[in-house]
């Protein structure tokens, strides 16, 4: 098949992620890039030695390029997402999918008219290390799961400043605050591993960081099968990921551990850095061996087969619309003071 040509949108420190990604697929080239701060898309063009675009408008009319990857502010995926429909251009967007559940309904319906793919980056299930335990938990290997706890935190809330889309915690900037930014790779491999969340009840707090949006969330969910989980977020302590499930005979305990300067920065090579580890009753501790991969090269692999072969993505826009649920409720739990249904 021929390449799937490439336009990345947003040339932020985790666009450079996705080009080398592009860059190491097969399937992939990256022909163009744009961002709203010429001096930024200036030098990614030069980094990565593609075409760089002066406007939006421009790169979607593009007749060399098959489909975009938006790495852009929350607030901004579903009007670029409905433009690149427009075109006929395939949308992968960086999660979340939108700041709202109307947004993300529209950026579904508007790929679904236009025939074109629609997907979401969600990296986090594609750890070697998560697709181990789901693989384990559903052979029976920790008995009956009755709980999940997980935490994803980092101190990125200090260094955030009036110009930063995060900054703000209304639906123009990032709502929810660590929660949507973080703390939605566990809700994705919450839903991954157990199934639907019905309802959350959830307790946001801001204490520390000067940007107008909280810096600590704490969220209790229920799922569909009975299991009860518990999922914190921070953006004012010490980075932290890790991922426990509880079962009837056993439990797994998912945790990244890496070396200081790498924090943040080891999309691609996160799962050299993870550990799973298994607790069983009368026995000791101990590490469950996996093959380490690359999320991000597997995600941009998985877009471009689906450009080609016309086949759904794993996180397509409806799974992204439930993982955006759960945050949404838990924004309205926490503003309420009460346990929210999942609105889907």
């Amino acid at each position: 098949m021929e390449k799937v040509r490439l336009g990345i949108v947003g040339c932020g420190n985790y666009a450079y992620s996705l080009a080398a990604a592009v860059r190491q697929c097969e399937q992939t080239d990256l022909v163009s890039c744009f961002d709203v701060i010429p001096e930024r898309g200036q030098k990614f063009g030069k980094r990565y030695q593609c075409d760089r675009e002066r406007r939006y408008e421009n790169l979607l009319q593009r007749k060399d390029i098959d489909g975009v990857l938006l790495v852009t502010p929350n607030a901004a995926h579903a009007h670029q997402t409905e433009q690149a429909a427009g075109c006929g251009k395939h949308v992968f967007v960086e999660k979340p999918i939108a700041n709202t559940i109307a947004e993300a309904k529209r950026m579904i319906a508007v790929c679904r008219k236009a025939k074109v793919v629609l997907m979401v980056g969600h990296l986090r299930r594609r750890s070697a290390g998560i697709r181990k335990a789901k693989a384990l938990i559903d052979q029976g290997h920790i008995g009956d799961p009755v709980m999940v706890e997980a935490n994803v935190s980092g101190d990125s809330g200090f260094s955030l400043t009036p110009d930063k889309f995060r900054w703000s915690g209304d639906d123009s900037g990032c709502p929810g605050g660590a929660l949507m930014t973080s703390g939605i790779h566990h809700v994705d491999t919450f839903n991954y591993i157990l199934g639907p969340v019905e309802s959350v009840s959830a307790f946001f707090q801001k204490l520390y960081i000067a940007a107008d949006v909280e810096d600590i969330n704490l969220a209790i969910c229920r799922f569909r099968s009975g299991v009860l989980g518990y999922l914190g977020s921070t953006y004012v302590s010490p980075y932290d990921n890790w991922l426990h499930v509880r079962g009837t005979k056993a439990g797994l305990l998912w945790i990244v551990r890496p070396p200081v300067p790498t924090v943040g920065k080891f999309f691609h090579n996160n799962d050299v850095f993870t550990h799973l580890i298994q607790f069983q009753k009368g026995r000791e501790p101990r590490p469950v061996s996996f093959v380490p991969g690359d999320p991000v090269s597997e995600e941009i692999s998985e877009f471009a087969h689906c450009i080609q072969t016309g086949s759904r993505p794993e996180t397509d826009g409806e799974s992204a619309l439930t993982f955006l649920a759960f945050i949404r409720a838990a924004i309205d739990s926490a503003r309420l003071g009460k346990q929210v249904e999942l609105d889907r």
